[in-house]
């Protein structure tokens, strides 16, 4: 996907509609794109917050403690859009999973664009709030349940956002059962564990380290400990 195209997906499902031709071109001009290929880490100036659209392909956001010490927040999807703070007591990153393609703005880009429309500003401030939400789900997670909880959860959660050509097909895990492991707070041990009971128990297929299938979504709703819907 070349940049054209990268920034036409972009503009297609974020920006408003009624957004002014003038406001396009100059966020047009301040966007750019970049390739980037397993394990690449994206290269941002850490002192200002950026937007990040992924266009195709998977990556993760971490927050690095210290040199050495990653903790993985987040993983994202082809027609995802991260919002990465400035370095203020962490560093955060976006790493890809696989081949993936991505387009980067600077905040201040959505800020400057247009001072007479305020849909960008809403846009900008709706992904906080979207971002909040999974910030709090994921203390939830982290905090209160256990493993079997957690697992599941993830299981749900990569299911329902991993895009796939239909809604039985089958999925393919970008991430390692490692990387899964970390943004759980557990072990690798603990997650194959947790796989092998799901498979045993009929919920889920499994093929390999990455091919997944959710057999019994309702069963692995019940795993996650979530309350039932009010009817």
């Amino acid at each position: 996907m070349n940049f054209p195209d990268l920034f036409d997906a972009f503009a297609s499902r974020i920006l408003p509609p009624h957004l002014t031709d003038a406001a396009v071109l100059r966020l047009r001009h301040e966007a750019c794109a970049e390739d980037m290929a397993p394990g690449d880490r994206l290269q941002l100036k850490d002192s200002e917050p950026h937007f990040v659209f992924i266009g195709s392909g998977a990556a993760k956001v971490s927050a690095y403690v210290s040199h050495e010490r990653e903790q993985i927040l987040a993983f994202h999807f082809a027609g995802d859009v991260i919002h990465i703070p400035a370095r203020d007591r962490y560093n955060f990153s976006v790493t890809a999973l696989n081949a993936t393609e991505v387009l980067v703005m600077r905040t201040a880009s959505f800020h400057e664009a247009t001072p007479e429309c305020c849909a960008l500003l809403r846009y900008a401030s709706d992904e906080t709030v979207r971002a909040l939400g999974r910030s709090r789900e994921a203390a939830i997670v982290l905090g209160r349940k256990s493993a079997q909880e957690r697992v599941a959860f993830f299981l749900l959660d990569m299911w329902e956002r991993v895009p796939r050509e239909d809604a039985d097909s089958a999925i393919d895990l970008p991430m390692s059962r490692g990387e899964i492991a970390e943004s759980l707070g557990l072990t690798i041990e603990t997650v194959s564990r947790q796989f092998g009971e799901f498979k045993d128990m009929g919920l889920i297929e499994t093929r390999g380290r990455s091919h997944l299938r959710v057999l019994d979504s309702e069963g692995l709703l019940r795993c996650t400990g979530q309350l039932a819907v009010a009817a």
